[in-house]
């Protein structure tokens, strides 16, 4: 009997270990699968003309749309101006005060309540309509 106590615990060790080898090999192409398959949903996205090949012109449009966007005169080149335009805009935005640099009470987050400009007017942020 002592023989066999023996060899018990390294079966059931040897069970044990199959088995966990087998649930992380199942749980591993269970996320392979799915890795698969948002591939196989961003290719059908590239494939716009759903021929069920992408070309590289399918392949690059993404990217010329982008550059289309930014090349905002249509020279065929992007400029620092083209490039920054959104930054450029931001922080216009964010000078109210129009002097080309942002102060502590224009950074965002800054919480605003009535200040002046450097002309001492009171500076209010609500719009005021002629109704003539």
């Amino acid at each position: 009997m002592t023989m066999k106590r023996n060899y018990a615990v390294p079966v059931i060790a040897s069970v044990l270990l199959v088995s966990g080898g087998l649930i992380a090999g199942l749980a591993s192409a269970d996320m392979a699968s799915d890795h698969k398959s948002r591939s196989m949903m961003h290719a059908k996205k590239l494939d716009t003309n759903d021929d069920g090949v992408i070309s590289l012109d399918e392949l690059t449009a993404r990217q010329d749309k982008r550059f289309a966007k930014l090349d905002s005169n249509g020279n065929g080149t992007i400029d620092k101006i083209e490039y920054n335009a959104r930054l450029i805009a931001m922080f216009n935005r964010m000078d109210q005060n129009g002097d080309g640099m942002l102060s502590e009470d224009e950074m965002p987050g800054h919480h605003r309540g009535s200040k002046r400009h450097h002309n001492g007017d009171d500076h209010h942020h609500s719009k005021h309509y002629d109704n003539s």
